[in-house]
């Protein structure tokens, strides 16, 4: 893993998008940015140590911004990975 990364590290027109989102999404954001790889929603659940409807609609919320991608388990929804946009 590499460095941790905090809002004042991110790019201008990302910390902007973030500004505008509810607390929840940053911290969710942030965590998949420093994970460097694709969690699901439980994972980022437990690590986050947050409420599970919290970190959807935060996952939702960051998505309908472009800034976090879903790769979709339509068999089994919960374990769909979300993982930053433009990072592979």
């Amino acid at each position: 893993m590499s460095e941790t990364v905090d809002v004042a590290d991110l790019p201008r027109s990302t910390r902007e998008h973030l500004a505008e989102l509810p607390p929840t999404a940053t911290v969710v954001y942030l965590h998949l940015r420093n994970e460097g790889g694709p969690r699901t929603l439980r994972q980022i659940a437990y690590e986050t140590v947050r409420p599970r409807k919290s970190v959807h609609r935060a996952l939702r919320k960051l998505h309908d911004e472009g800034l976090v991608t879903c790769s979709p388990r339509h068999t089994d929804p919960p374990a769909s990975e979300w993982t930053i946009a433009g990072m592979s």
